[in-house]
């Protein structure tokens, strides 16, 4: 009997031990066949080069994702519409009953870059947001919009119509290891129909909305903003004086554009006149108030905290990149209080 109880004990350890290591064996190619994305919890069926490579399974990655880029090779069309499987409430043969719905298939803070719900999912706590699908009135404009507030307002879902390339701090492409200028895919026709009427991201570009919170508003009075449409987030004069990868200015002797630094927040010094009077400077831009909070004077590098792997995972300014979808600050503004107005506004030069 003892004899026959070890055999059978020795045969149920044997079957214990093949199932242990079964389970490892498909955990560890899981694992291998597993996309890098951004957010590590990441769970769907497609490889970072199927929604974000030039060519079908290439390794060039040219920042459109699946939105634009379309070719004979490619296979992108399927990440986004399916053709005989859709839901029964959805539009455009979408996964979602709204086309923000779809959207937030990938960019929900797993699959894409997060933009809603990742603040909430890393403990922070969302002070402002821009709401899709829930209303059509627009803070500061002077018409609500048509229907309720949606992605494809702001975002041109293939890729047409885009404002020109810019560099973001949430302008990392992961997939090659690089930052990269990117049109983030905002229509150069927001909230009109004429194409490449707002060709720049800067103040004409959310004024197009926000009417009433420019300066050149004939029914209120607000800060001065910069006029032109030309004038964008690419075109602001930052403190930074030596910058190895943007634009430099030798005329003011400063870097040129707002991304991956901290340093575009401040107003960048400009020549004077005779008589001290500061010459040429030009009104800033609605996004060096307004974006990802920030703390502006310590750290002028922006980064990544809760984005992959090391070195992304470093506290570093800004702690999140949702903006404008979310911010963890009232009125989507960089920094709070006097805090933010004295980035431009220095205490000693106060009348």
């Amino acid at each position: 009997m003892n004899s026959i109880a070890r055999k059978e004990g020795d045969s149920v350890n044997c079957r214990w031990w093949v199932t242990i290591a079964a389970t490892l064996v498909i955990a560890l190619t899981a694992l291998c066949q597993a996309p890098a994305h951004a957010y590590p919890t990441y769970t769907g069926s497609f490889t970072c080069d199927q929604c974000h490579a030039t060519g079908p399974e290439g390794s060039d990655w040219d920042g459109s994702g699946p939105h634009k880029g379309y070719a004979t090779t490619t296979r992108k069309c399927v990440v986004c519409h399916t053709v005989h499987v859709a839901p029964a409430d959805s539009v455009l043969l979408l996964q979602g009953a709204t086309v923000s719905a779809a959207c937030l298939h990938c960019h929900d803070g797993t699959g894409g870059v997060g933009v809603y719900a990742t603040i909430a999912a890393y403990g922070g706590s969302v002070a402002a947001s821009h709401s899709c699908d829930t209303t059509s009135v627009v803070p500061g404009g002077s018409q609500p919009l048509s229907g309720p507030l949606s992605c494809a307002d702001c975002h041109s879902a293939h890729g047409s119509s885009t404002v020109v390339p810019f560099l973001r701090d949430s302008g990392r492409a992961f997939a090659a290891d690089e930052y990269v200028y990117s049109d983030c895919l905002l229509r150069s026709d927001v909230n009109t129909s004429v194409s490449d009427a707002y060709p720049v991201y800067g103040a004409r570009w959310c004024a197009a909305c926000h009417d009433e919170r420019h300066s050149d508003s004939s029914s209120t009075v607000n800060h001065p903003v910069e006029p032109s449409m030309s004038f964008g987030y690419g075109d602001v004069t930052s403190t930074v004086t030596a910058d190895s990868w943007r634009l430099y200015d030798p005329g003011v002797g400063f870097a040129v554009g707002m991304g991956r630094t901290n340093a575009g927040y401040l107003m960048a010094p400009v020549p004077e006149a005779g008589d001290g009077r500061i010459e040429a400077r030009r009104p800033p831009i609605c996004q060096q108030c307004h974006e990802d909070a920030r703390d502006v004077e310590s750290v002028f590098s922006a980064d990544y905290t809760h984005r992959g792997t090391d070195p992304w995972n470093v506290p570093i300014n800004p702690e999140f990149t949702t903006f404008p979808h979310q911010t963890t600050n009232p009125y989507m503004t960089v920094e709070r209080g006097d805090d933010l107005c004295m980035n431009c506004h220095e205490t000693s030069s106060l009348p």
